[in-house]
C-alpha cells in the first residue's frame, strides 16, 4: 500500500514557512517506507490556514505533512482533511524522509508564531 507525504519546499529542502513555500514536494513510500515516487505540487504562497492547500493536498492523496515550523490554523485544516501533521524537520527533502524513517523528528507539535500575520 502507497502512502503519500507532503514536504514544503524550498529549492529541494525543507521550507521553513508551510503557507508560504514554493511548491509541496510530494513523495510516495511503499509499506517498507522505501520511496517509490517524488513529484512537486505548485502553490498559490497564500497563508496556508486561508487557502485551500489542505484540501488541495487532500486530493492528491496526502495522508501526512512534514514541516519545519507551522501556524495551528494550518495544522486545524489539515486536521480536518486527515493528513497527520508532524513538526521539526530541517535539511534537504531527501534528509527529511530519512529523519522520519529512523524517527528522529519531534513529536511535540511546534507551530509557528513568528511572521504570521493572520488576523482570525
Amino acid at each position: 500500500m502507497q502512502m503519500k507525504i507532503a514536504i514544503p519546499s524550498r529549492s529541494d529542502m525543507v521550507d521553513n514557512h508551510f503557507g508560504h513555500c514554493e511548491y509541496f514536494s510530494i513523495i510516495e513510500v511503499d509499506n517498507q517506507k522505501q520511496v517509490t515516487q517524488k513529484s512537486a505540487m505548485a502553490t498559490s504562497k497564500s497563508c496556508g490556514c486561508k487557502s485551500n492547500l489542505a484540501e488541495e493536498l487532500a486530493q492528491e492523496g496526502v495522508t501526512l505533512l512534514l514541516a519545519g515550523g507551522i501556524g495551528q490554523g494550518a495544522v486545524s485544516k489539515l486536521k480536518l482533511q486527515n493528513i497527520e501533521v508532524l513538526t521539526g524537520f530541517r535539511g534537504s527533502i531527501d534528509e527529511a524522509i530519512k529523519q522520519w524513517k529512523n524517527n528522529k523528528f519531534q513529536l511535540n507539535q511546534t507551530t509557528c508564531v513568528e511572521h504570521h500575520n493572520c488576523s482570525h
